[in-house]
């Protein structure tokens, strides 16, 4: 949406961007952590003079919908981190007389594992190990990650709203743009610019090169070792994007969320039909991946290279540049 703001404003759907949080990929991003009262390593990473504390999420939904036309256009308030503890204060936020439609688009559970530990590493957020982070997903909310139990969410959003549609990713990957104006009630909308995947998700041997790292790696560091192994695999071709989950992790999450998957399809009145949210039952070698394989194998051995020779490069021309202010400056 972020990418296409001026054509969806010209066809009727405005999505507020703050500019104080213009980078952050969510517009509602800034509300959300209002809410929450408090910030994420990213958040504060890249924000580091916003005193979440000090924010009130009145006055931010207020300057969200400051030039929203509300007589001829619908506005989209839109961030991963919002879930059901926000549903009620948010209901209570927006005005009133105005219709609200509550989208929730749900995804299989072990691919959505997949796909947040993959941005995780790829923010430097994780600690790279993916049997600890299923752990932390299925087990007690710590309020500082999403847990995917759709039924709940799906159960908190429709307590606050009266309505919560829901989209299953599966059914709608090719076009989840199209899917999701369509659920909402509006027009579709030509044109519109898509986002590479090579933006969205590491491949597997960048996820693997950036897991390999001596931890902890100072964020600039990170960065560094980050554009090396881009580099590397636009050299060598990207490869494709694996999930790195165990059967004892599959096992793990299927007796953690299937019995909400039943309770949701139960509760949309498709209970006899098989759920679009079914876990894998096994490990299938086209699309897992072994890591202890990967980093043995001759070919990761030459990307590791490649990419540790980019790295160094990178590192050294840095270096050079700065010893070299230094002397101008002391010649100066």
């Amino acid at each position: 949406m972020r990418a296409n703001i001026a054509t969806l404003r010209k066809h009727g759907l405005y999505v507020p961007v703050l500019p104080i949080a213009a980078e952050m990929a969510g517009n509602a991003k800034l509300l959300t952590t209002a809410l929450n009262g408090r910030a994420t390593p990213m958040f504060q990473r890249h924000y580091p003079q916003i005193d979440v504390k000090a924010l009130d999420p009145a006055k931010i939904l207020a300057q969200l919908l400051e030039q929203w036309r509300g007589d001829e256009e619908s506005v989209v308030l839109s961030d991963e981190n919002l879930h059901i503890e926000h549903a009620q204060r948010l209901r209570e936020l927006l005005p009133q007389s105005v219709a609200c439609v509550v989208i929730l688009l749900v995804r299989r559970q072990d691919r959505w594992v997949d796909s947040y530990f993959n941005q995780l590493v790829k923010t430097n957020q994780n600690d790279g190990n993916i049997a600890a982070f299923v752990t932390r997903i299925c087990g007690a909310d710590d309020g500082k990650l999403f847990q995917p139990d759709w039924y709940a969410q799906y159960e908190g959003w429709r307590k606050a709203f009266g309505r919560c549609t829901v989209v299953f990713y599966d059914d709608v990957s090719s076009d989840v743009f199209t899917a999701f104006l369509s659920t909402a009630g509006l027009n579709a909308v030509p044109n519109l610019i898509d986002i590479d995947r090579v933006q969205v998700s590491l491949d597997v041997y960048q996820l693997a090169y950036l897991l390999a790292l001596r931890t902890p790696v100072s964020f600039p560091d990170f960065l560094h070792r980050l554009a090396a192994c881009k580099k590397t695999s636009t050299h060598f071709g990207r490869q494709k994007t694996q999930s790195l989950l165990t059967t004892a992790d599959l096992t793990r999450l299927r007796e953690r969320f299937e019995p909400s998957n039943r309770r949701l399809m139960a509760a949309l009145g498709r209970d006899g039909e098989v759920s679009p949210l079914q876990l894998d039952s096994r490990c299938d070698a086209g699309s897992y991946c072994n890591l202890d394989k990967l980093y043995a194998s001759v070919a990761y051995g030459r990307y590791r290279r490649r990419a540790d020779t980019i790295y160094a490069r990178r590192k050294l021309r840095e270096f050079v540049r700065s010893v070299s202010k230094h002397w101008f400056f002391r010649g100066s």
